[in-house]
């Protein structure tokens, strides 16, 4: 009898994700968390950003029951996640979640684990196809808006920038970095970016070095965008050293725990980001009600702030898993002592 019922309770819960468009029949078959295993890949380990995520998983954890956890590659590298997923595949997690350092690298690998049966949620890739959840924080394109909005400000609306990302294949760190550009285009005729993105591949040390070369070559520089956590750091960290501080601007995605005593100094104008633990326990929340059966699509309170009404992704690129948040965090000396991650 008991065998029976929970045949009836399993059918009824694929029946569901069928007709919700929620998730392949085949993944609601586990219904209870605590037999859930949710593995999240990062872009790279030793990170003050995915140290911070981290938290989001086991937050997941022991409000669900589920067994999640973190890990990542020790470089950022497609590479090094895709060997992580593929040795992942054969222990069959229920869920595997991945922030890709290159969306096109990991397509291949990643049809994979759905062949095999496994749920797979993802942030920072709207054009992902083989993901069956995808969640952004916010529209990248504001986001970019909002970051040059800031450098404009502060360089006075005229004079030379560059942008900074982690990868060129980052694909939100190039909508952000193109936002920033057309932000400048249509509002700041005398801004000017001298260079495409800069790359520094996750890297702080890269950041500090290309940062004292381009000072170099472009003498006239008076602004940096940075995309990757460590961009803006290792930004500051030479300006600070060529005697430039207060004199070059610097705005940027990081953490408060790497540019709270650059912002304190005035070396860093503004710092943008997200909680990324916060969005890591939203993903995570909307993969774990697919897998039960439920809709998660526009207007879906994924019980996390910021992610309590999402909606779908704009652009025409995206793919239709592609949903986002509204979780913009802007610091500047005023804030950022209220922040401790």
């Amino acid at each position: 009898m008991k065998r029976e019922m929970r045949q009836r309770v399993v059918g009824a819960c694929m029946a569901v994700g069928l007709a919700a468009g929620s998730a392949p029949a085949a993944l609601a078959k586990q219904v209870e968390p605590s037999q859930m295993r949710f593995v999240n890949v990062i872009k790279v380990t030793a990170n003050a950003w995915f140290q911070n995520m981290d938290s989001g998983v086991k937050a997941f954890a022991k409000a669900t029951g589920v067994k999640a956890t973190q890990t990542g590659p020790a470089q950022a590298t497609a590479e090094g996640q895709v060997s992580i997923i593929q040795n992942l595949i054969p222990q069959k997690p229920t869920a595997i979640g991945v922030d890709p350092n290159s969306q096109p690298a990991l397509e291949g690998v990643l049809a994979k684990a759905q062949k095999a049966g496994i749920f797979v949620f993802s942030q920072e890739a709207p054009q992902l196809k083989h993901t069956n959840l995808d969640l952004e924080a916010f529209s990248n394109a504001e986001y970019g808006k909002q970051m040059m909005d800031a450098l404009a400000s502060c360089m006075g609306g005229k004079g030379e920038y560059v942008s900074f990302v982690g990868h060129l294949t980052a694909a939100s760190h190039m909508a952000w970095a193109q936002a920033e550009l057309n932000e400048a285009k249509a509002k700041f005729p005398g801004i000017k970016r001298v260079t495409g993105p800069v790359v520094a591949n996750e890297n702080s040390e890269i950041a500090y070095q290309k940062t004292k070369e381009l000072l170099v070559k472009y003498p006239h520089l008076k602004g940096f965008l940075g995309s990757a956590s460590t961009d803006i750091p290792g930004i500051a960290r030479a300006v600070t050293e060529l005697g430039l501080s207060g004199k070059v601007c610097i705005a940027g995605t990081s953490v408060p725990s790497l540019t709270r005593n650059y912002v304190n100094a005035g070396t860093i104008q503004d710092v943008f980001l997200w909680d990324s633990a916060l969005t890591a326990h939203a993903v995570m929340n909307g993969a774990l009600m697919m897998l039960q059966g439920k809709k998660v699509g526009v207007g879906t309170d994924l019980g996390v702030p910021g992610y309590t009404h999402i909606k779908k992704c704009e652009g025409t690129d995206v793919s239709a898993h592609c949903f986002q948040g509204n979780a913009i965090l802007k610091l500047t000396k005023a804030n950022i002592g209220k922040y401790n991650f």
